[in-house]
């Protein structure tokens, strides 16, 4: 019996995959957030989540009109520093500052962290800004796809 599973599990190695599929049976993949959404100027969406032990993170972001927005992940302590438009620190593996699309991974520790989906001058990506001294500035919302996991 231990000469077939030790078998098993080499032709296993061997196969491409296979051993994903076996992580995958024994650790699904959890989802965090999904959703398509508006994000107006000068706004942004915070996406609050926790995970109990190292997990890896997947982000799908597509902005599918209006301008750039700022992808951000970062810790609540740096959250807070975001929201006053300070500086503040990022996870880069999980963050991508002025743009259209993302396709993020990245394994991270047991914690609470914040995804900021901004649309704010705040960060490297800023709204068009058309206001002028006899016109209104106009809501440059970006409507957004996203997507989170966790495994």
């Amino acid at each position: 019996m231990k000469t077939q599973l030790a078998l098993l599990i080499s032709i296993c190695m061997v196969l491409p995959g296979c051993m994903d599929d076996v992580n995958d049976a024994v650790n699904p993949e959890q989802e965090l957030f999904d959703d398509n959404t508006f994000v107006n100027e000068d706004q942004h969406i915070k996406l609050t989540w926790t995970i109990e032990s190292v997990s890896t993170i997947r982000i799908d972001l597509e902005r599918q009109e209006g301008p750039n927005i700022d992808l951000y992940t970062m810790t609540q302590l740096n959250y807070e520093k975001y929201e006053e438009c300070d500086s503040f620190v990022y996870l880069a593996d999980l963050s991508d500052p002025n743009t259209a699309a993302a396709n993020l991974e990245a394994t991270i520790d047991a914690g609470t962290y914040v995804t900021v989906i901004d649309n704010t001058d705040c960060g490297e990506a800023q709204p068009p800004d058309q206001g002028g001294l006899f016109s209104e500035d106009d809501n440059d919302e970006a409507r957004v796809d996203y997507r989170l996991t966790a495994q």
